[in-house]
């Protein structure tokens, strides 16, 4: 498992502590990328590690942005399948065992709902052990110290798994904060862009669009489901237009050109669904068309 971090200590200790009471017969490390902290995570780092049985290590990032952390963390580690997880992901007891069954050929995803009181129950619950903040994060997973949301971008990945709209853009269930593919892949596909930088956002779309152009296919994996800590990013948009003109540069497809329908303040499943199949349909209109063939 690989998790990038960058000054979140205070949920980063979370996500931990819920790792620690992992049910998993299958061996496993869990591989921090300190990416340059200042908030004294690695102090954190050190003290999760000597309460724990099982493997934790850190290992320093090359300050990149998410796209390098994750990069260096897939070379830290050495297990034939790669699970990525966020610093603020909330994970229950068959979360690993889920992700390390999955076949060569897959990438698998852990669906994410988000806990939009996330801010004031850490606040709460600062100072607990990381036993009593398992167990505190165990009634967050099931719904009961808040009211749970799901995201439009986890909406479309449930809606196209469960076929109740059609698959426009598969790749879009390859979400680096709660998703595994092989190694064999990774390094076969050369892991993540890091032309990305340091900006928010698509350089996890981007990886999944080349491991679907590779003939990987998307399982989501309701037993590996999450709980995302909501934070603010006052400047989340802005660094995601610029990132998704890399993306759009790397794969030029409708369904990349039409995201901000969905992931823009005010989107929509439906209408980014819509907007996907109607340009599908002219682009079929097109190739048909007398003076396409004509050329």
């Amino acid at each position: 498992m690989v998790i990038p971090t960058r000054n979140k200590s205070a949920s980063l200790r979370i996500t931990l502590a819920m790792l620690a009471g992992q049910s998993c017969s299958l061996p496993y490390e869990v591989v921090v990328v300190d990416d340059g902290c200042t908030d004294g995570t690695r102090r954190m780092l050190e003290r999760m590690r000597s309460r724990s049985d099982w493997s934790l290590r850190f290992v320093d990032g090359p300050r990149l942005g998410r796209a390098g952390a994750r990069n260096a963390g897939a070379r830290a580690t050495r297990g034939q399948r790669l699970l990525f997880l966020d610093d603020d992901v909330l994970t229950g007891r068959g979360h690993l065992e889920a992700h390390q069954r999955q076949g060569e050929r897959t990438f698998a995803h852990g669906p994410l709902r988000e806990f939009v009181g996330a801010r004031r129950w850490m606040e709460r619950y600062a100072d607990a052990d990381p036993q009593e903040t398992a167990v505190r994060g165990t009634s967050v997973l099931a719904g009961a110290a808040g009211r749970l949301l799901t995201n439009t971008l986890e909406s479309l990945i449930n809606a196209m798994d469960d076929g109740s709209v059609p698959p426009v853009a598969p790749w879009a269930a390859f979400v680096g904060a709660n998703t595994s593919v092989s190694r064999a892949v990774f390094d076969e596909l050369q892991g993540f862009d890091e032309a990305f930088g340091q900006g928010w956002g698509c350089e996890d779309l981007e990886f999944g669009a080349r491991l679907v152009d590779a003939g990987v296919r998307p399982v989501v994996l309701p037993e590996a489901a999450g709980v995302h800590l909501t934070h603010a990013r006052p400047d989340r948009w802005e660094q995601h237009d610029v990132n998704l003109r890399h993306f759009l540069a790397r794969h030029d497809l409708p369904a990349v050109r039409l995201l901000p329908l969905l992931l823009s303040e005010g989107g929509g499943v439906q209408e980014y669904v819509g907007a996907c199949v109607e340009a599908a349909r002219r682009l079929g209109d097109a190739a048909h068309s007398p003076a396409t063939k004509g050329h």
